[in-house]
């Protein structure tokens, strides 16, 4: 199936409202339905409690990690629910192109890289995306955008209450270090990004940029 809404988390802390109002628009430009997750900034506790499935036995990290990985977490369980697949965006995962290709059950899809400066990939050109393909390194930088069905929204769920909500979500389940057998693709040409700005959560105010080698169709309009 073809995912037909996204769903953007996002906190009340001023840089979050800003940024999702920003996302919002994005989806609003292509014409693309989204709904807004109001989640928690700092209150973990409260967090867990209202992801709408059962609290993880083992929960570790900081505050603001442990809010990132309910937010999700809750996303999930909406997905599931909506018995269709869905785009989640966190603040900063910008739509650029409507997704016109069906999601396969059993895989995260990743929808683009993070930038910090959007005009750097030419999208317009490059237009939207036409398959899924392997990610390159294993892994891929950030959960600020990706798409996923039903059934893996409850795989992933399953993960969780079996072994845990464990560091940050990123380790867990995007980068090079995760622990979960669901395979991890990426939409090609990328149809998001995500657009780096001021963090809402590191103490520095300094977000992570870096990304793993970028999928041939991102390098050729990449300017």
């Amino acid at each position: 199936m073809i995912p037909q809404k996204a769903f953007i988390l996002k906190t009340p802390h001023e840089k979050s409202e800003l940024y999702a109002a920003d996302v919002a628009k994005s989806c609003d430009d292509i014409g693309f339905e989204w709904e807004y997750i109001e989640w928690y900034q700092g209150q973990a506790d409260i967090a867990w409690q209202n992801t709408g499935v059962p609290m993880p036995k083992s929960v570790t990290g900081n505050q603001a990690a442990q809010c990132c990985f309910s937010g999700h977490i809750h996303i999930w369980k909406k997905i599931v629910d909506l018995g269709k697949p869905a785009v989640i965006l966190e603040h900063d995962g910008m739509m650029l192109h409507k997704i016109e290709i069906d999601i396969p059950d059993n895989m995260m899809v990743m929808l683009g890289y993070k930038l910090q400066n959007p005009k750097r990939y030419d999208h317009t050109t490059a237009g939207p995306p036409r398959k899924i393909i392997d990610v390159l390194g294993g892994g891929h930088e950030g959960s600020h955008a990706y798409t996923i069905t039903p059934q893996t929204a409850q795989k992933l769920l399953d993960h969780v209450h079996e072994n845990g909500a464990i560091a940050a979500i990123d380790n867990r389940y995007f980068l090079k270090s995760r622990k979960v057998d669901i395979p991890i693709k990426i939409m090609s040409p990328t149809p998001a990004i995500g657009w780096i700005r001021a963090s809402t959560i590191q103490p520095n105010n300094v977000s992570a940029a870096r990304n793993y080698d970028f999928i041939q169709s991102f390098k050729n309009h990449f300017v």
